[in-house]
């Protein structure tokens, strides 16, 4: 009789999982956007912001006006959590937005970073419907380095 020992199981691939890193921005551009008005609108002090005709690091001078708040976070906390983060800084009137919506461009932008295959999220209905107050677009920007898992 051949007996066949058991060997210690091997983890060969991963898949599922949160995100490593997300970056959600609010960003309201305008040709005449004056930060100051902004942040007394929003009673809320910026990120970063810039005027029409600021220089930029390299490059031509800014063509337009923005005003942006980002926050930022690692797993175990994912781009849900940057949502209610994000949202709780800032007025929830309608009415507010509106006026936004009215002068300005006005949108929310994810950075999703992730290292490993087959990596995503969730957005809860909550955050779904904070985000709805804005009445803004959403834009997702996906970052993938996934060049070590190939070392692996």
């Amino acid at each position: 009789d051949d007996i066949t020992p058991i060997r210690q199981p091997e983890i060969i691939g991963e898949a599922g999982g949160l995100v490593e890193e997300s970056r959600l921005t609010l960003g309201v551009h305008g040709d005449e956007l004056d930060p100051d008005e902004i942040s007394r609108l929003l009673d809320c002090a910026p990120t970063s912001f810039h005027r029409r005709g600021d220089s930029r690091r390299s490059g031509p001078p800014y063509t337009r006006g923005g005003w942006l708040l980002t926050v930022e976070a690692k797993a175990p906390t994912g781009p849900d959590e940057l949502v209610h983060l994000l949202l709780a800084r800032l007025p929830t009137e309608q009415a507010v937005w509106a006026e936004l919506r009215r002068r300005f461009q006005v949108r929310l932008s994810f950075g999703i970073f992730t290292e490993r295959w087959n990596r995503g999220f969730d957005l809860t209905a909550d955050a779904v419907r904070r985000i709805d107050v804005l009445g803004a677009g959403v834009g997702f920007d996906i970052y993938a380095n996934l060049e070590h898992e190939a070392d692996g």
